[in-house]
């Protein structure tokens, strides 16, 4: 869990601590798209027997991330629980991960961005849509995550949206430097603050200053807009 990134959500139960029995959304898009990026390497140099291995497998992977974790009903991608052979429905913002990776199709890139009210909020995107002590949860936002669903939107066409969430982000962290003096590593997205340590009643509850991926992604998403 540590590992993942994402220290420490009740996205796999109580503090995570069931995992080991999780295929992850996450995990899984980000070995796609290593396999994929793989196989151009192997174009890239030459090497055209690595290239169709590569591709076999990612395929097949995105054969099992459509069967496997996505929930039709709900028109969300959830993690899959293969010891009781059940999605875990926890909404959290790892759903926009395969359209970053363009695993979705039209259409369930479509059902995910009419589920885009329920994460967003007025700093951006929520982590997940449940409150439950730990800072990978709501009411906290998390520059990557923002950045990953930026990207998947406009991967689908969805720009209005994508070009929304990065204003409301932006415009976040430069009122919060503004008031503060520091760019930190995580906000409370609802009430558009770094102040956090309050909320926060598991795990890591201070924030860290001059962040490098929250710096990062507003550099980007600044890009994105055209703005300097």
């Amino acid at each position: 869990m540590r590992e993942s990134g994402f220290d420490i959500t009740n996205r796999f139960g109580p503090f995570s601590a069931d995992i080991v029995h999780y295929a992850p959304v996450c995990l899984n898009v980000l070995l796609y798209q290593m396999e994929q990026d793989i196989a151009q390497m192997c174009e890239l140099i030459g090497h055209y027997h690595g290239i169709a291995y590569w591709r076999r497998h990612a395929e097949q992977r995105k054969h099992l991330i459509d069967r496997y974790l996505w929930d039709e009903d709900a028109g969300l991608y959830f993690d899959y629980n293969f010891r009781t052979n059940r999605r875990r429905p926890y909404e959290f913002a790892t759903t926009f991960f395969p359209l970053l990776a363009g695993i979705a199709s039209e259409a369930q890139a479509g059902r995910v961005v009419e589920n885009l009210p329920r994460f967003e909020a007025p700093g951006g995107l929520l982590t997940s849509t449940h409150v439950s002590g730990n800072q990978w949860d709501a009411p906290f936002g998390w520059a990557p995550l923002q950045l990953f669903a930026v990207e998947g939107l406009h991967h689908y066409g969805y720009h209005c949206e994508a070009d929304r969430l990065s204003r409301k982000f932006i415009k976040m962290v430069v009122q919060e430097f503004e008031r503060s003096g520091a760019i930190v590593e995580k906000y409370d997205v609802n009430r558009c603050s770094g102040d956090v340590s309050d909320e926060i009643f598991f795990g890591y509850s201070s924030n860290e200053i001059g962040f490098g991926w929250t710096n990062g992604v507003v550099l980007e998403l600044m890009a994105s807009l055209g703005l300097k």
